[in-house]
C-alpha cells in the first residue's frame, strides 16, 4: 500500500510539473482594456441647455445639429416696370420718359419654384470660471430653382453663422445686435432691420449683463448695404461704393425675463460714394438709425406671444427695414409693379446729394392652439421720403417718395417631434410718386420696345408657400 501511494503521488507531481512546464510556454494574455464609453453632457448657455457628448480627451461638449427642408412656392404675376433712375438723358432729351419702361411680360416668367435647404450646425462649449466658452458654427447648402426660391438656380453653399462667445465677448458672423426681431413669422419677411436670417455681419462685440435679465451691448459690425441684402445697389446706380473706413457702430439695451423681451438700439453707418454722374462728387457723411420693439408671453396660453417692433433711419435704408419686405424685391413683389427708390443716398449730378428718411412699424402675434398646432399672423407699414432732390438736374429729379404695407398668415402643424409642416401666404402693395423729372409726352414715347408714357406707381402681390422641415 505504501509502494502504490508513493507511485500515485509521484505521478500527480509530475503532471502539475509537466502541465506548468507547458504552461510557461504559452503567450502571457492581458485581461480586456476598460471600455471609454461617451459621456453625455449639458452646459446651459443664455439660458437653454447645450446637451451633446464630450470629446474624448477634454472638457468640451460637442452638439451636432440641423435641419432639412423641402418646399414648393408660388405667386402672382403681374407687368413689372423699370425706372431705371440713375440713366443719364441722352442729347436733346429734357425728361425722363425712357426710363419709364415695361420691362417684365408675364409669359416667360416663374410662377411657381422650389428650394432645399441643408443645414448642418454644431456647438462647442465648456466651463469656465468666467462662464461657458462657445464656438458656434452653421453651414447652409441651398438648391433652388424657379419662383422666389434662395436666389439661385442650381446648388450652392454658404456659411451662415460662425462665432465664438465668452465673457461677455463676441467674435465672429452672427445676427446683429442693432434688430429687436428678425424677419419675422414666415420663410419671406416682413419689414424688419433683420441682418438675422441672413446677411449676418461680422461683429467684435461686448455684452454686459446687469442681472434680472438686463443687459447693454456696444458691437462694432461689417457695414450693412444694399447690394448685400438684395443685389441692388446702396446709390441707385448714381454713385460707386467707397471704401471701408469705419465699422457700423451698434448700441443696444435690453432686457429678457418670464414676461417677455424689450430692447432699444441705436446705430451709426458711414456712408462713402463717388458720383457716377459726371460731375465728381464724393460724399463721406454718418448715416443713423434706432429700432425699438417689446414682445409679450400671454401666461394663460403657453408658447403664445405677442409683439411690436419699429425703426427710423437717415441715409441706412438697410436699418430701415424696409428692404427686408417679402423676399427683398423693394416693393415690386414677384417683379410685378414699380419698386421704391431705396438707398442710402442719390447723387444729384450737380455736386450735391439727395437724402432719404425711411421709417417701418411691424407686429406680430404666434398662438400656441395645441401641442401640435400653431398660427400666426403679421404685418407691417413703411416710408421712404427723399429731400434734398435737385429738379433742375438733369431735367427734374428721378427720386420718388413710396409707402408700403405687408399682412401674412403662418400656420404649424408637428404631428410628431422633430417634423413641421409649414404653410404660408404674405401679401405687400405699394405706392410710389410719380418723380419730377417724368414727363408725360416726352422723348421715347410710342418707341417699339415696350416704353410707355403713363406713369405706373402701383406694385403688389402675394407669396405662398408649402414647406416641410425635418430637424435633428
Amino acid at each position: 500500500m505504501t509502494l502504490i501511494k508513493s507511485l500515485l503521488l509521484g505521478s500527480a507531481a509530475g503532471i502539475v510539473a509537466v502541465a506548468s512546464a507547458q504552461a510557461a510556454d504559452l503567450p502571457t494574455r492581458k485581461g480586456p482594456v476598460a471600455a471609454e464609453y461617451v459621456r453625455v453632457c449639458s452646459i446651459t448657455v443664455a439660458g437653454a441647455p447645450v446637451v451633446g457628448f464630450v470629446l474624448p480627451g477634454s472638457d468640451t461638449c460637442f452638439r451636432l445639429s440641423g435641419y432639412i427642408t423641402g418646399q414648393i412656392e408660388g405667386g402672382n404675376l403681374k407687368t413689372g416696370y423699370n425706372t431705371s433712375v440713375a440713366r443719364p438723358f441722352g442729347a436733346g432729351e429734357t425728361g425722363g420718359n425712357t426710363g419709364f419702361q415695361n420691362i417684365t411680360g408675364t409669359f416667360n416668367r416663374d410662377s411657381f419654384g422650389y428650394t432645399t435647404r441643408f443645414n448642418a450646425t454644431f456647438d462647442a462649449v465648456s466651463n469656465t470660471a468666467y462662464g461657458p466658452l462657445v464656438a458656434h458654427g452653421e453651414y447652409q447648402f441651398n438648391h433652388g430653382e424657379g419662383f422666389d426660391n434662395t436666389g439661385r438656380v442650381g446648388s450652392d453653399g454658404g456659411l451662415n453663422r460662425a462665432y465664438v462667445t465668452w465673457a461677455g465677448l463676441t467674435a465672429g458672423k452672427i445676427d446683429s445686435f442693432f434688430s429687436f426681431t428678425g424677419g419675422g413669422l414666415a420663410w419671406a419677411n416682413f419689414f424688419s432691420p433683420n441682418r438675422k436670417g441672413y446677411d449676418q455681419p461680422d461683429v467684435l462685440a461686448y455684452t454686459a449683463s446687469f442681472g434680472g435679465g438686463f443687459a447693454a451691448t456696444i458691437s462694432l459690425e461689417s457695414p450693412a448695404s444694399l447690394e448685400d441684402m438684395t443685389g441692388g445697389n446702396s446709390f441707385l446706380g448714381s454713385a460707386a461704393m467707397g471704401g471701408m473706413r469705419i465699422p457700423d457702430i451698434v448700441g443696444a439695451l435690453s432686457v429678457h425675463q418670464a414676461w417677455g423681451a424689450a430692447q432699444i438700439s441705436a446705430v451709426g453707418h458711414n456712408v462713402r460714394a463717388t458720383s457716377l454722374m459726371g460731375d465728381g462728387a464724393t460724399l463721406d457723411r454718418w448715416g443713423f438709425a434706432v429700432d425699438a420693439g417689446v414682445s409679450f408671453n400671454i401666461p394663460s396660453m403657453a408658447g403664445t406671444t405677442v409683439g411690436f417692433t419699429g425703426a427710423w433711419s437717415r441715409n441706412a435704408i438697410v436699418y430701415s427695414g424696409l428692404p427686408d419686405g417679402m423676399w427683398g424685391e423693394q416693393g415690386a413683389v414677384n417683379g410685378n409693379g414699380q419698386a421704391m427708390a431705396l438707398g442710402d443716398a442719390f447723387a444729384n449730378g450737380n455736386g450735391t446729394w439727395a437724402t432719404p428718411t425711411a421709417w417701418s412699424v411691424s407686429g406680430w402675434a404666434q398662438f400656441q392652439v395645441n401641442p401640435q398646432v400653431s398660427l400666426g399672423v403679421e404685418g407691417s407699414y413703411g416710408q421712404i421720403r427723399w429731400t434734398g432732390t435737385n429738379p433742375v438736374a438733369l431735367g427734374g429729379s428721378l427720386l420718388s417718395n413710396s409707402k408700403s404695407f405687408l399682412v401674412g398668415g403662418v400656420a404649424h402643424y408637428d404631428p410628431v417631434k422633430n417634423l413641421d409642416f409649414e404653410f404660408e401666404l404674405l401679401y405687400q402693395n405699394t405706392t410710389t410718386d410719380r418723380p419730377t423729372g417724368y414727363l408725360p409726352g416726352g422723348v421715347g414715347c410710342g418707341v417699339v420696345g415696350g416704353v410707355t408714357c403713363t406713369w405706373h406707381g402701383k406694385a403688389d402681390g402675394f407669396a405662398g408657400r408649402f414647406e416641410v422641415t425635418r430637424s435633428f
